[in-house]
């Protein structure tokens, strides 16, 4: 089973600057459920999966850029070990000055900070405008110009009339710490498990609840019962397996946890508007 790691991720923030924009390059993300009162934005330059923010669960893939707002326990899971790259940005509000940010020029970045509470994911035009402000944040003199091109960066993001919220409005943040390591240890076992058969109780033991609690407790804070949860996770896999792999759709299903055929195409349609052989060929 996976380590347990501290729920709130300390930043590192290169001496000499504000904020910090760094490249991972990873075999296998580093999927543990955190936070951080730093804003992040993350590009992913290769990989896919699932990522959680707030309530919201949803694949990522190369391409994908998301704007984390400041205390929004996220988390990033990779579907298979392979190559896995990012770029992150991390930055606090405050670098900013309250003034600064009143300014009326500012007021699009501003609100786009403000609504980044629920987490952002951006369209296509504006993540291509916006990867060549993170790319050049590679070349930039270490000084001013880097601070520019944050700037920059948040200028495109802020214009984007295609993004979208990931958190839903009714989301909270688990406020106590003792909630989100409860969430953090609950996901970090079915991240190795999800697999195989799994019993609410033994899942209940590791949250440390009743297994009637454990279901509401995952709703409250990711929108999704356990089972609903365990279920989103698995299909996911399906899906990455259908598209990447010729093996025959039942033995996908059984491989991924499916033990019912006649549930899983439910399940599956429900979730992906389409049955998994459509979803082959269509995809």
């Amino acid at each position: 089973m996976q380590s347990i790691k501290l729920n709130r991720e300390l930043v590192d923030v290169p001496q000499g600057s504000s904020f910090s924009c760094s490249e991972i390059d990873v075999e296998r993300f580093d999927g543990h459920y955190h936070f951080h009162p730093e804003i992040e934005i993350t590009w992913i330059v290769e990989s896919k999966g699932q990522r959680i923010i707030g309530d919201s669960i949803s694949p990522f893939s190369a391409g994908d850029l998301v704007l984390i707002g400041s205390a929004l326990p996220h988390q990033y899971l990779n579907w298979q070990e392979g190559a896995s790259k990012a770029k992150v940005v991390h930055f606090r509000q405050e670098i900013f000055g309250a003034e600064f940010l009143s300014a009326p020029e500012m007021a699009g970045v501003k609100k786009m900070l403000s609504d980044a509470a629920r987490g952002t994911v951006f369209s296509t035009a504006t993540r291509l405008a916006a990867t060549e402000r993170l790319e050049k944040f590679a070349t930039c003199d270490p000084g001013m110009e880097r601070l520019v091109t944050l700037l920059e960066l948040l200028k495109v993001l802020a214009a984007d009339q295609g993004a979208t919220h990931l958190a839903s409005v009714a989301y909270a943040h688990p406020v106590k710490s003792s909630q989100i390591k409860r969430l953090q240890r609950v996901l970090n076992f079915l991240e190795e498990k999800w697999r195989e058969p799994l019993a609410l109780e033994e899942v209940a033991k590791v949250a440390a609840l009743h297994p009637q609690s454990l279901s509401r407790f995952m709703r409250q804070h990711l929108g999704l019962t356990y089972q609903g949860y365990l279920n989103q996770l698995r299909l996911r896999h399906v899906a990455d397996l259908l598209l990447t792999t010729d093996r025959t759709i039942a033995d996908i299903a059984f491989h991924c946890g499916f033990n019912n055929l006649a549930n899983f195409n439910r399940l599956f349609l429900a979730s992906f508007e389409r049955s998994p052989s459509e979803y082959r060929r269509r995809s």
